[in-house]
């Protein structure tokens, strides 16, 4: 740790996961997010009354994934040597050159190819950015803290994805329509920028005299000769993709039971709020008592249990808010309890941060492409029901895969 390092950790914000020199990088995270992901809450249900079918909206979204997880993968990889501001300036400018075509002509024409291309250019902006400041924090943040520092991170990513964007769109949607709203994101996404880069003067490590090359390398060497690697991102990459399927699933779902979208909107922010708790508690409980041993025991039992409770919580009470809330909200919690994986993986290979924090980053954006995918393959053989079914098992198998994840220490 640098003299630096040891200075901003100190204070009540440092103990809370908060130093005070990265503060306006977590506002910036939220801001950028906010903008660039305000449309993944009704999105498909846009895409279905223009007449597009699931399989296609599914499609572009894996597309979409896809992109966000070789993406998410670079940011981890590329900061040492391309620096974590220049790659957060280049995911703003890349927002802009993506969305500029996918708003102002792909949608109203409703022409596809290019709706896949520009929608998948404007994506890779938001991991680009948010994950490389995942790298930032890792890099500034000393382990006593870094389970709290991340779990703020993930609470300001999660309440501009799935609670300020829902809530905003559900305004804002009504009054100024589909097109305005997206344009809105831009100013979110200026702010961010703002905040995050020009506000925030906190100085990260930059390698200058590495090379891209080897750093490339390093990434996918690390893959194929540490297992617990490939298990840490097969485990990250199951975290999130109850958060993307039931973003396509949802809006197709749960009008066969009455609800309309503003209730499903409604709902999906309210219960997100609870995440933001759940996030500090776990992020607390994980420096307390073991990231491992809180993922292990909270995170896929609870997610698994949601998704099952999702599925049959609209069968059984109908158009109920009040079951589907609870329903929802054991998933945001259980989602929670995932948080302290952004601290665990990194730490199992202390000696090459920066190749683990790329394994962490490829399976946060893994979640973009497989949760869509599982919609894809299996939405059509099995139903929603079905579904919802082979993410409840994925996440029970989650919490098993965490177990061989041990800290060098441990053994």
């Amino acid at each position: 740790m640098t003299e630096q390092g040891l200075f901003i950790q100190q204070g009540l914000w440092a103990r809370l996961g908060l130093p005070r020199e990265l503060c306006w990088g977590f506002v910036g995270i939220f801001l950028f997010i906010t903008g660039a992901t305000i449309e993944q809450s009704w999105l498909a249900s846009m895409l279905q009354h223009r007449g597009f079918d699931a399989v296609h909206i599914s499609l572009l979204s894996s597309v979409f994934g896809l992109c966000v997880a070789a993406v998410s993968w670079f940011s981890g990889i590329g900061a040492g040597v391309l620096g974590l501001r220049r790659l957060m300036w280049a995911a703003t400018l890349i927002y802009f050159i993506g969305s500029i075509p996918f708003i102002g002509y792909a949608l109203p024409q409703g022409n596809y190819p290019l709706m896949v291309a520009s929608y998948a250019l404007r994506g890779v902006a938001y991991p680009l950015f948010a994950y490389s400041f995942l790298v930032w924090i890792n890099q500034r943040c000393e382990p006593g803290i870094l389970g709290r520092a991340v779990s703020w991170f993930w609470i300001a990513f999660g309440v501009g994805m799935t609670i300020v964007g829902p809530w905003y769109s559900s305004l804002m949607l009504p009054r100024i329509g589909e097109t305005s709203t997206l344009l809105s994101g831009f100013a979110f996404v200026a702010a961010g920028a703002f905040c995050a880069l020009v506000l925030n003067r906190d100085r990260p490590t930059w390698q200058r005299e590495g090379h891209l090359g080897a750093a490339f390398a390093e990434g996918i060497l690390v893959l194929v000769r540490e297992p617990k690697m490939r298990l840490a991102v097969i485990v990250k990459t199951i975290n999130d993709i109850g958060k993307f399927s039931l973003v396509i699933l949802m809006p197709v779902y749960l009008p066969r039971f009455g609800f309309s979208i503003a209730e499903w909107l409604t709902v999906w922010g309210l219960v997100n709020v609870l995440n933001i708790f759940a996030n500090y508690f776990f992020g607390w409980l994980g420096d307390t008592i073991g990231w491992r041993n809180t993922v292990v025991w909270f995170s896929g039992s609870l997610c698994g249990l949601a998704m099952l409770a999702v599925c049959y919580a609209p069968v059984l009470f109908g158009d109920s808010e009040t079951a589907l809330f609870l329903a929802l909200a054991l998933y945001a919690i259980g989602l929670g309890a995932f948080g302290p994986l952004s601290a665990l993986i990194p730490s199992l290979l202390p000696e090459n941060k920066g190749a683990a924090i790329s394994c962490l980053n490829l399976g946060s954006g893994l979640s973009n492409f497989v949760g869509p995918l599982i919609v894809t393959l299996c939405v059509s053989p099995f139903g929603v029901e079905g579904t919802l079914w082979v993410i409840a098992v994925l996440y029970f198998a989650a919490s098993l895969l965490t177990v061989p994840l041990r800290l060098p220490e441990e053994g």
